[in-house]
């Protein structure tokens, strides 16, 4: 799969209070900017629009299944193409001047619409961010340690470098493997979110994932699901030391608000784990579990 990642710093241009996690502000916000600078009937719903399968709102947001699709039938929507990093800290308070960093990725197809993602973040910042709607401005778009956005021309200064992540097998092995879930992590299992996952509930789940984004937005794998869970299901837990984080977003769309939570700390695995690396090391870029959009299931991997 193609990925491509970008830094974004947002000034502060008055005093702001964030939330503790935000992941749901950044995410909330700039899905209404988006869909004011692209969308040609925003008092329509997408389910009913005739454009709903050609639109870029349409496409990275409500992301519908398309219709010659021979997986996913019984669901309208798919993963979708974006993941949204917010800042690992826990300030709250930004004073003038202080800057919000969070790291955007974009997945296949979806990196076509960069100019898309860049002016949005514009119009979210100048919209405000937080309860008090506190207005911000684009800073810097970096990719890597190079500047990639010049706000102040408004042009894109260098073309969008990509990154390959390759689920074939290597040559690297390790015998024990640790996750440090860095931001809240939800992953359900038979019905059940999983509180203390075993690896192959965390496989299954990335293995979902990454199969999912690879077939709708970039280009298909063949992947031995059985063999590989199969495998999973033998690798042993070693330790556990996660907590759980609950707190609540305001959704715009359904007009409510509605619970968050994950799971965040450490788990160790040990086995074979050979065959899952390419896998593992992946999901460190795309994230792991549910509202991933949100820069929910996040993590750090080591091995030995």
């Amino acid at each position: 799969m193609t990925v491509t990642r970008l830094t974004v710093s947002l000034a502060a241009q008055e005093p702001a209070r964030l939330p503790y996690y935000k992941g749901s502000v950044i995410r909330g916000g700039f899905g209404l900017a988006f869909r004011r600078v692209v969308c040609p009937f925003p008092k329509r719903e997408c389910s009913d629009c005739l454009l709903r399968q050609r639109c870029v709102w349409s496409y990275v947001f409500a992301t519908p299944r398309p219709e010659d699709s021979t997986i996913m039938r019984k669901y309208e929507t798919i993963p979708h193409p974006f993941v949204i990093e917010p800042p690992e800290e826990d300030k709250t308070s930004y004073a003038p001047g202080d800057e919000l960093v969070f790291t955007l990725v974009l997945i296949g197809k979806a990196i076509e619409s960069v100019p898309y993602f860049i002016y949005a973040f514009e119009q979210m910042a100048e919209q405000g961010l937080g309860s008090g709607r506190a207005r911000f401005k684009v800073a810097a778009v970096r990719q890597g340690e190079a500047p990639f956005y010049d706000s102040t021309a408004g042009t894109i200064a260098t073309p969008v470098s990509t990154q390959t992540l390759d689920l074939a097998p290597t040559a690297e092995t390790a015998t024990s493997a640790t996750f440090s879930f860095t931001t809240p992590t939800h992953i359900v299992y038979q019905g059940r979110v999983a509180r203390r996952p075993a690896f192959h509930v965390v496989f299954r789940s990335l293995l979902r994932r990454l199969g999912l984004l690879a077939y709708f937005h970039d280009q298909p794998v063949e992947i031995n699901y059985q063999g590989l869970i199969k495998q999973a299901e033998a690798v042993k837990t070693d330790s556990i030391t996660t907590g759980t984080t609950q707190w609540r977003r305001f959704s715009t769309r359904q007009n409510r608000a509605i619970r968050m939570d994950g799971i965040m700390g450490k788990a160790t695995y040990t086995g074979d784990l050979k065959r899952f690396l390419p896998y593992l090391r992946a999901g460190e870029v795309l994230h792991v579990g549910k509202s991933t959009a949100f820069g929910m299931g996040k993590y750090q991997l080591e091995v030995e």
